[in-house]
């Protein structure tokens, strides 16, 4: 009997401390899913200049889209295999606007490449294809184009004027 007496004691003195320890963790719980949902995703390709709808493109963005992989001949390398979002249907979702007549692509070190916009919209399998090595970095595939300098490494933006 003192014994039972004696447990009784020490789980009504140990009581306010578990609920004090429940009520911190229902809190926290709480507050986490009310606060900011983390860093967003950062835009990795934009499509802007003279188009209907500028495009500010994050890497899931991209992947969501229509992705192909095609055999493509590399002026340099020869038939290369290239995973990625065709140019044609970021140019339609941007929309070009009458009057637009060069592409400028350029990379995320600053290089620059020029293209006539008629080119590009005539190239069925021309891509933005995703680095296999390196999430959100991405590289122009240009079958047809025989200069390397117009297969941009390191895409960040592509500007309709």
């Amino acid at each position: 009997n003192e014994k039972i007496k004696k447990r009784r004691k020490e789980m009504h003195s140990k009581g306010p401390i578990f609920i004090i320890v429940i009520v911190v963790i229902l809190s926290a719980l709480v507050l986490s899913a009310c606060g900011p949902k983390g860093t967003p995703e950062p835009i990795t390709l934009t499509v802007t200049g003279s188009v209907d709808k500028e495009l500010q493109l994050t890497d899931s963005a991209l992947h969501k889209m229509d992705v192909v992989t095609l055999t493509l001949e590399h002026p340099k390398n020869g038939p290369t295999e290239y995973t990625g979002v065709r140019l044609s249907e970021l140019f339609s979702k941007a929309g070009a606007k009458s009057g637009a007549t060069t592409v400028t692509f350029t990379a995320s070190d600053g290089f620059t490449s020029d293209l006539d916009l008629a080119t590009v919209q005539a190239c069925a399998d021309c891509l933005v294809s995703f680095d296999s090595e390196t999430p959100g970095v991405y590289n122009l595939a240009m079958p047809g184009q025989t200069s390397g300098k117009v297969w941009v490494k390191g895409l960040s933006s592509i500007t309709i004027k």
